[in-house]
């Protein structure tokens, strides 16, 4: 997984102010990593990038609370 090729689509998809379907399809796209290839010892830290990237773009709950606050 590449969190900063998804970061750039998502980056590119929000430019074109596309929906958040097609947000969500290219997160789960890319995303999309059998659990047996992440090694034990980097699973946390790969977690953890995947919930910073739905914070980052607005894909989580409380992302979409505090932009929308603003």
């Amino acid at each position: 997984m590449k969190f900063a090729e998804l970061d750039t689509e998502l980056c590119r998809l929000a430019s074109l102010d596309a929906p958040e379907e097609d947000l969500w399809a290219a997160f789960e796209q890319l995303v999309h990593v059998p659990a047996i290839t992440i090694d034990q010892a980097d699973r946390r830290w790969w977690w953890e990038q995947v919930y910073a990237t739905m914070e980052r773009h607005a894909l989580t709950e409380l992302s979409r609370r505090v932009s929308s606050a603003r």
